[in-house]
């Protein structure tokens, strides 16, 4: 009975002191502030130890004005200092000085400042106008009053003012009030809508304000009618990203990916129309609608929502790629094996004879790093891993692994892997650095090409000598029973003879095998230029021509009204003549079937590997230049893309 008491008699003591109040007392920021603000939210019921001036923002550098309130006060729901935070806050009010008529900039920053506090309501004020916004959350600001004081003097005016804003009101309203309906067979509806003009603008008022915000890992893109926050993958951890519309059918639809869905379902045909096919997560239905398929949710979206959706899915993905790639490069690790367990990731370096790791892993027992001080003691003491680190740094973590019955070494050889795991990364976490990137290095953490070189040419050498002298070890009998394995290719720098970049046409051909969407023609013009101009002077009496004639034939399956469709017999001069057709089309197109891309580059391979081609060193360095980009595509999608689709 109390509380119904005290609304009706606050009520009258507000609009009591709003008619007596004198604008002329204010001059300056100061008086707004303490003149105004302070005596209009006591009428309005907030007690004092509610507020906060100058409020700090967590989580960032304070030392960075921009992320400082300096000339704001903002009322929270407790007076517990700890709990003033986002889930608490109510109202932000930023003052200006009296002459002052930045409104937009202090509208700015209130929005700025909101993505962090998520107040209510935000407030900005002179002394002489006072403008108030409800704050929603990705969307557009909605305006609540835009008022000049003296207007307040109105008994009318200032009642419904100090109903939408007084202290008992405002606590009882829901921060998270969503609207739950979840049907998109109803896409439809809206489209209704919105050619109706009334409606139109109320969907628009809806729709979500575009804004990036990107802090650290974590990264937030929106667009009118799709929001994806992103966190990033850590070093070699696992991120996430939630997905929201901004649609009246799917408002409070909330999806959420993985890891693995995430590489698996959206990182392919990026930068590419939905229409294009290019997409491995959406299907067209009509001219302008769309089936999505997002972790275990499958929507109907309309064309505008689908475009949207698309430019958020790139703007997370080429982060989330970047990160993956980054960290590869860092680490040195493209060169290597990568195997997944539970909890750890491992790199495989080489393989050793067991009798070979077990004198290794003995050596770290007798030079733990706590144990001396010389130079050979780096080893913290692990149980079946070899730790390198001097307790303050770890430099790698070494992890062996018995072959499997199925390999095609005996169980008797120990796979040595270079591992990443929680331990390493929280390392690298922990660091007084800017970046984790800016301690790789010999006195820091180790890379995989380091580390390798390190254990076969200092440590197993130390090991095997140091126990050659106690135990008269044979030294041949255990150096013998390193299996080493010399990279992959050579390197695209360094190759000087066209066969050379047969093992990098070989991994782009099993990757379009795979692929089964298409793909954006951009990547693929250079490459299906330069190479047809490489192979053009190729001696006509090459072996198996059919091989040649069976792939480029499968193409014209697809497009049977071509002229050649009809030719029965076949040249060399032929081919070369049905892949100069292929190059003008392929100049002509926005997307390519992987299918063609790959029965291409397979005539390329048969070519190259048994043609005698008359070539120029200008055209064997574009020919590298042309298959770089394409390859290192293909290889980041077969090692962190397919293994999840």
């Amino acid at each position: 009975m109390d509380s119904l008491m005290y609304i009706p008699n606050s009520l009258q003591l507000f609009i009591k002191w709003i008619q007596a109040f004198d604008i002329r007392i204010l001059k300056n920021e100061e008086d707004v502030e303490k003149k105004f603000i302070l005596p209009m939210f006591q009428h309005l019921g907030y007690p004092d130890t509610y507020r906060q001036n100058k409020y700090a923002l967590v989580n960032n550098d304070l030392e960075n004005p921009t992320k400082q309130l300096k000339n704001a006060s903002i009322y929270f729901s407790t007076d517990n200092a700890i709990q003033q935070n986002a889930d608490t806050s109510l109202v932000m009010i930023i003052y200006l000085s009296p002459n002052s008529h930045h409104f937009q900039e202090a509208i700015t920053q209130s929005k700025f400042h909101g993505r962090y506090l998520k107040p209510l309501f935000f407030i900005i004020t002179n002394g002489y106008s006072i403008k108030v916004f409800k704050y929603l959350q990705y969307h557009r600001e909605e305006s609540i009053f835009d008022l000049m004081i003296d207007t307040l003097r109105n008994s009318e005016i200032a009642e419904n003012f100090y109903w939408r804003l007084n202290f008992n009101f405002i606590t009882k309203t829901n921060k998270n009030i969503l609207n739950n309906i979840k049907s998109p067979q109803f896409n439809s509806i809206e489209k209704y809508l919105r050619r109706h003009a009334a409606f139109g603008n109320i969907l628009e008022k809806a729709e979500f304000e575009p804004s990036l915000i990107k802090e650290g890992n974590r990264l937030i893109i929106v667009k009118p009618k799709v929001l994806i926050e992103c966190n990033s993958p850590q070093a070699f951890g696992k991120g996430d990203c939630l997905i929201k519309f901004s649609s009246v059918i799917l408002r409070g639809l909330t999806i959420t990916l993985n890891h693995q869905q995430i590489l698996g379902q959206l990182m392919t045909g990026l930068h590419t129309k939905p229409e294009w096919g290019c997409r491995r997560f959406i299907k067209q239905i009509d001219a302008d609608t769309f089936e999505v398929y997002l972790g275990q949710t499958t929507l109907t979206l309309s064309e505008l929502e689908v475009a949207d959706l698309c430019l958020c899915v790139d703007a997370v993905c080429q982060e989330y790629k970047k990160t993956i790639i980054e960290f590869e490069d860092y680490l040195e690790t493209w060169d290597f094996k990568l195997l997944k367990f539970t909890n750890t990731i491992g790199f495989h370096l080489f393989s050793v004879d067991i009798k070979l790791w077990k004198i290794m892993h003995n050596f770290i027992k007798k030079f733990n790093y706590a144990q001396g001080k010389s130079e050979w003691h780096l080893f913290d003491q692990s149980n079946i891993s070899i730790r390198v680190s001097r307790g303050i740094r770890d430099h790698a973590f070494i992890v062996p692994q018995l072959s499997n019955s199925g390999s095609v070494f005996s169980n008797n050889q120990v796979d040595i892997l270079y591992e990443i795991n929680d331990v390493h990364i929280a390392t690298l976490k922990r660091s007084n650095l800017n970046s984790w990137q800016e301690d790789i290095g010999i006195r820091g953490t180790w890379t995989a090409k380091y580390t390798k070189n390190w254990l076969l040419e200092i440590y197993i050498p130390k090991v095997i000598n140091y126990y050659s002298q106690q135990f008269q070890v044979l030294e041949f009998d255990l150096n013998k029973n390193i299996l080493n394995y010399p990279s992959q290719n050579t390197t695209l720098k360094e190759i000087n003879e066209i066969k050379d970049v047969l093992p990098y046409l070989r991994d782009i051909q099993a990757w379009l095998q795979m692929h089964i969407e298409n793909l954006e023609t951009s990547c693929l013009k250079q490459y299906y230029q330069v190479f047809t101009d490489l192979v053009r002077n190729t001696d006509s009496a090459i072996a198996g021509l059919d091989y040649i004639t069976m792939n480029l034939q499968k193409i014209l399956w697809e497009n049977p009204s071509a002229e050649i469709f009809r030719w029965e017999i076949w040249t060399f001069k032929d081919a070369i003549y049905y892949l100069d057709t292929q190059v003008v089309k392929i100049n002509n197109c926005k997307y390519e079937s992987s299918l063609k891309a790959d029965l291409i580059t397979r005539v390329f391979i048969w070519i190259i590997e048994n043609g005698k081609i008359n070539y120029s060193q200008g055209q064997l360095n574009a020919a590298k230049q042309a298959l770089l980009p394409l390859w290192k595509q293909c290889r980041f999608e077969m090692r962190h893309v397919y293994p999840y689709r």
